[in-house]
């Protein structure tokens, strides 16, 4: 059979998801195109049927372009939210080479990422629900009018995606979900668990009021056995001491890994040696930077697991100077 998989990209400070079945299926998000290139080389796969873009924010769009213009690459379609408040160059350049590729034929373009597009991007062996925005948050948009949801920014309008793999849910992609978009969900009733979660905003600032508490309300509803915070080593101190305890405090039994070493956890600059990484594709690997690096989760015998192993990657934790998944979580 194809393989069938998730594939979580160390791409630094930001996201990559490639979800394979047999060719890619689908990338959400793509901070940078290099990363994802070799993936897709070393899977031998030059159709993506599906480009999704939780939002506009350069570290979830940065490649985007790139990608839509590479000769050896074909993207059937485009997954994008509108989004009024972004001027940047990127966004721009994002905007009008979809244009121009809809316009000559190559590219399908789908501006309506939210719950009303269930289950379109659904084929094969790979289901994706859209969970956020509601019809509410889409047809209002990017906003501070004063409407009864209050205003709604960039992050709040993020799309959150979860994936499963022939009928197992599997991933849950929240893009940069806020607190606002958060509540929006739970107060939807809707079921948002997966057994891994990538957490939001790289385990740095959401702009809630109280961090810790908002990852210990996401926990509580993905109640995830797997939590990636997907980051750069020398971009911000992430994860944040708060939202790993938020987590702590959520009860939840889980795993925490980062795909590049945080300062937070290992300011000493010399290279451990980590030998538990996978044969993928990972930014932080030449640097010697990565922690997890680049994570791949798959279904096996029924149950949805992941590599690196748990066992491969306590024992690269075991060198760590200060790990904070430790410290926090056996505080719990």
């Amino acid at each position: 059979m194809p393989p069938l998989e998730i594939a979580i990209l160390d791409v630094g400070h930001g996201n990559c998801s490639i979800v394979y079945d047999g060719q890619a299926h689908m990338i959400v998000d793509v901070a940078q195109e290099l990363t994802a290139l070799a993936d897709l080389q070393q899977m031998q796969c030059t159709d993506i049927g599906n480009l999704v873009l939780s939002h506009a924010d350069a570290d979830h769009i940065r490649g985007a372009a790139a990608l839509l213009a590479h000769p050896d690459i074909r993207v059937g379609n485009l997954w994008v939210n509108p989004d009024p408040t972004k001027i940047s160059e990127l966004f721009l350049d994002l905007m009008y080479a979809a244009q121009d590729y809809h316009s000559e034929g190559r590219l399908g373009v789908f501006t309506n990422l939210n719950v009303g597009a269930n289950p379109s991007l659904s084929a094969g062996r790979v289901g994706v629900e859209i969970v956020h925005p509601g019809i509410a948050y889409a047809i209002s948009g990017q906003s501070n009018a004063k409407r009864p949801q209050g205003s709604i920014s960039s992050n709040g309008m993020s799309a959150v995606l979860r994936v499963s793999l022939d009928g197992e849910r599997a991933v849950l992609l929240p893009g940069d979900l806020d607190d606002k978009g958060l509540t929006a969900i739970l107060d939807s009733g809707r079921d948002i668990s997966a057994p891994v979660l990538v957490f939001p905003h790289h385990g740095g600032r959401s702009g809630a009021s109280d961090e810790a508490e908002f990852a210990r309300r996401l926990c509580m509803a993905v109640r995830p056995r797997l939590v990636i915070f997907s980051h750069g080593r020398n971009v911000f101190r992430n994860p944040r001491v708060d939202i790993v305890a938020g987590i702590a405090s959520s009860g939840v039994e889980v795993q925490l890994v980062c795909t590049q070493l945080s300062k937070a956890c290992h300011a000493l600059e010399e290279r451990l040696i980590p030998g538990h990484l996978l044969n993928r594709p990972a930014k932080g690997k030449p640097s010697g930077s990565c922690c997890a690096g680049s994570i791949v989760i798959r279904l096996i015998d029924g149950e949805i697991v992941w590599e690196p192993s748990i066992d491969g990657h306590s024992k690269f934790v075991d060198l760590i100077e200060s790990p904070l998944c430790r410290r926090m979580m056996s505080e719990k």
